[in-house]
């Protein structure tokens, strides 16, 4: 499973983000590399099709697609708060993984 996260650096929270995806890869007993990618330029956004910070991407798939907003150097937003919650990032690893548990 290949786990990137996107970040701007005037993001002051990705981090947070970082802390959540760790804290469920470790719940989870699941060991794999964080790719931690810096988006430094409107021209790499619009080339990673960035939707803002932080972005977490699974085998390429955003955790959140159908709440990504525009591309940019911008904060991201997740229902009101700028860090994807544990439950999200857990949603969407166990999608991966092929793991539905009953949900979707």
């Amino acid at each position: 499973m290949r786990v990137e996260l996107l970040y701007w650096d005037g993001d002051p929270e990705y981090m947070s983000a970082r802390q959540n995806l760790v804290e469920v890869l470790t719940e989870d007993a699941f060991e794999t590399t964080i790719q931690m990618i810096a988006v430094s330029s409107p021209e790499d956004a619009t080339f990673l099709a960035f939707p803002g910070s932080p972005t977490i991407r699974i085998d390429g798939v955003d955790i959140d697609a159908a709440g990504a907003g525009e591309v940019g150097l911008h904060r991201r937003d997740y229902g009101g708060t700028s860090v994807p919650g544990k439950d999200l990032i857990r949603s969407a690893v166990e999608r991966a993984r092929g793991w539905s548990h009953g949900r979707r």
